[in-house]
């Protein structure tokens, strides 16, 4: 896209630099939540599907992963997210688990969907889907 300038003829084009987008999706776990009493003290099966954009998609300094962002985090923000105090709502541990997929200063945009996969009869689910932008 092209951005003018009040000066002589100056017209500039701005390079995108692309962004960088890792993920984690499909991942199940047996979760204590919900708001019922019939809920409480019996875990229910969550799917948790995450992504996280880091702008530009230049190639990294080397192949080492110091120079990415180790995309094994996804997991450990949610692992450390539903082994924490036991939370009712999906928006609530939503909000905890992009609290800590924000943590590195590379990321600027993260995203979740959590899914109830089993209190529906048939295809039928209830989620929750969340996103912050730094």
């Amino acid at each position: 896209m092209g951005h003018y300038s009040d000066g002589p003829s100056h017209f500039t084009v701005e390079k995108d630099p692309g962004r960088t987008v890792i993920f984690l999706r499909e991942l199940f776990r047996e979760v204590d939540i919900g708001i019922h009493a019939h809920e409480i003290g019996h875990p229910q099966r969550l799917r948790f599907d995450i992504e996280v954009s880091i702008p530009g998609s230049e190639p990294p300094k080397s192949d080492k992963i110091t120079d990415v962002v180790n995309y094994e985090y996804l997991l450990e923000s949610i692992e450390d997210s539903i082994s924490g105090t036991r939370l009712s709502l999906l928006e609530s541990l939503g909000s905890r688990i992009l609290d800590k997929l924000m943590v590195p200063l590379q990321v600027s945009e993260a995203s979740i969907k959590i899914t109830k996969m089993d209190i529906l009869e048939g295809d039928a689910k209830f989620g929750c889907k969340m996103s912050r932008k730094r």
